[in-house]
């Protein structure tokens, strides 16, 4: 939980640093001039609490010197160059004005907090999931993440699939916050903040982020280190998140992605044409070749009879490994108009294994063959019933 201790007296300013958060991160008070014990995100050190007897420089590096590694920002009445310059120069990471209000503190506390948690070792496990058909990558990708999802909180699915997204129609969530709002919001985001904008599939749980927010149009004005910090900054937040490649093709991203990810899935068909589709796209992402051995193929619709199997087409691609993926057409596309993901726990086909085995979850608990012998029993009865 992120914290902002505040080594002052004066309640007014604390609610001052509250109201300007949004009230989302507490305002932890003490009335001592010791840095916390405890865990806090950020230090704001109020000069008019500060030792009469010392020098700002003094007080300033003192508290630095006990916040270990924690940013500390000084809160002063002169927010003049000279009193800014002793801060800085003794440690604070920034300097506000103690009467401001709102944003003109709230930008530098959040930003603060968010480089605390993008600094932080912790990253979420990141699963790129890549294909030439965009729309059998998005809807590959949206199952294996609710499935997931299922399996504990904090689970994200970015899909860059335009024109919309296949995700947002096939979780049935309407989505009114993009990468671009996001990217824009970036220096005021906490893990709070976040969850409450991001769109949110009530029955697994699984939260939403598409590239076109739900408006249909490709963003405009971003670019591919956007796009990069954003990601880190939803890693220190999340426990997994799943990013779907989508209609993106910008390579140097993406390799940027892969070489960071966790867990790479690339969805191919067993089709020649799809084949070398995909190799062109591999070809124009340049992906290198230590890369492509950390990628599994994911054989989309696999079928026995299809004579271009996984193992051909890893071997074409240059993949490291793969994995059968069967798909009932007719059961997906139903799925897809009535916006029900065939993630979704307590199902039992073929297609559920295969989405666990890919996500690692345990396979679904069959029925105790006790209750399988009181179903047939209890026909039997009803039949000898009938006869009689």
């Amino acid at each position: 939980m992120q914290e902002v201790c505040l080594l002052s007296v004066d309640r007014a300013l604390a609610d001052r640093l509250t109201e300007s958060l949004g009230g989302g991160v507490p305002v932890k008070l003490m009335q001592a001039m010791t840095p916390p014990n405890a865990v806090a995100s950020v230090i704001v050190m109020d000069e008019a609490a500060a030792p009469p007897d010392r020098s700002l420089a003094t007080s300033v590096a003192a508290i630095v010197e006990g916040a270990r590694g924690r940013p500390v920002v000084l809160a002063t009445e002169k927010a003049d160059a000279e009193t800014v310059l002793q801060a800085v120069r003794a440690g604070a990471a920034d300097v506000i004005n103690r009467h401001a209000e709102g944003s003109e503190i709230g930008h530098v506390l959040i930003r603060l907090l968010n480089a605390q948690v993008a600094s932080q070792n912790r990253a979420g496990h990141l699963t790129l999931v890549l294909g030439a058909d965009a729309e059998n990558a998005a809807i590959f990708a949206t199952d294996l993440a609710v499935t997931r999802a299922q399996d504990g909180q904090g689970h994200l699915l970015v899909d860059c699939t335009m024109p919309t997204s296949s995700a947002e129609a096939y979780l049935d969530t309407p989505v009114d916050y993009g990468i671009a709002s996001a990217v824009a919001d970036l220096h005021r985001l906490d893990s709070i903040l976040l969850g409450n904008a991001l769109a949110r599939h009530q029955a697994s749980g699984l939260m939403l982020l598409t590239l076109d927010g739900g408006t249909g149009v490709e963003p405009t004005g971003l670019a591919a280190f956007d796009i990069a910090a954003l990601l880190k900054f939803l890693r220190a937040t999340c426990e997994e998140v799943t990013f779907c490649v989508g209609s993106l093709r910008n390579s140097g991203l993406i390799r940027s992605l892969a070489a960071s990810a966790d867990g790479i899935e690339f969805v191919c068909s067993q089709s020649i044409r799809e084949l070398k589709a995909a190799r062109r796209l591999i070809e124009q992402l340049d992906l290198d070749s230590a890369v492509l051995q950390q990628t599994r193929l994911v054989v989309w619709g696999h079928d026995d009879a299809i004579v271009l199997d996984g193992r051909r087409i890893m071997e074409a691609l240059g993949l490291g490994s793969f994995v059968n993926v069967p798909v009932d057409l007719v059961e997906l596309r139903n799925a897809v108009n009535a916006g029900r993901p065939l993630g979704l726990k307590d199902r039992d086909t073929a297609y559920a294994r295969a989405l666990r085995r890919v996500g690692g979850q345990k396979a679904a608990a069959r029925p105790p063959v006790g209750h399988a012998l009181d179903r047939m029993r209890s026909g039997l009865s009803r039949l000898v019933e009938w006869r009689s």
